[in-house]
């Protein structure tokens, strides 16, 4: 058998490596940070507690690379990704209504992350500065969207990053309401409900200058 070349081992290192994040992002989110070991992810990942440590040399690092994750795969991520400028204002929130509903039915699982890592925001620096990076561009991108609705004359005069602050609390807020009570979010509904109502307050009445 032919040794394997360079780009082959930088491949299945990289495989190996995100197979362990992978891993302890389950485990986190299941077992909680304090709880959970090196010992859980490494049966998870069905790897030795020494290869782990090959990658990442405490259980911090490792729970700072799951965060890392966890936000490129969030539903942060998924919205930025999704949102068109070749919309208008008001379909661009229309669109990101549908592309939250969709994210939270198919990836309910790991909805529990969230809080995890929320938890974490008053005593990691590192997560503290990834959510407050993740918030800011999330926000600044809506607010884009809400100050071209304004000066299209679509929107009502607001505070566009006031309005986009508020927008995202809400759906923060409903990811609490599902994990303590699923039964009482229908993503699907509420999230249409919820354009609505917000395009009801932002929308300018037909005819008004």
């Amino acid at each position: 058998m032919c040794p394997r070349t360079h780009q082959q081992l930088t491949r299945l290192r990289a495989e190996r490596k995100a197979q362990i994040i992978q891993a302890a992002l389950e485990v986190f989110v299941q077992k909680g940070y304090h709880a959970a070991n090196i010992s859980d992810v490494a049966t998870k990942a069905g790897v030795s507690q020494g290869t782990i440590y090959h990658y990442f040399p405490s259980k911090d690092a490792l729970f700072l690379a799951a965060y890392e994750t966890w936000e490129v795969q969030s539903l942060y991520g998924e919205i930025q990704q999704a949102l068109d400028d070749s919309q208008s204002p008001a379909e661009q929130l229309r669109l990101l209504a549908q592309t939250v509903a969709d994210r939270m039915t198919q990836a309910a699982a790991m909805l529990p992350a969230n809080v995890e890592f929320w938890s974490h925001i008053s005593r990691n620096e590192a997560v503290r500065d990834g959510f407050r990076h993740l918030f800011q561009a999330m926000r600044k991108r809506l607010a884009v969207i809400i100050q071209e609705g304004v000066a299209r004359g679509e929107f009502v005069a607001v505070d566009a990053e006031e309005t986009a602050t508020l927008l995202i609390a809400v759906y923060d807020g409903l990811i609490l309401q599902w994990l303590a009570e699923p039964r009482s979010v229908n993503w699907a509904d509420i999230s249409q409900t919820l354009s609505q109502v917000f395009l009801h307050g932002l929308l300018k009445p037909s005819g008004e200058a």
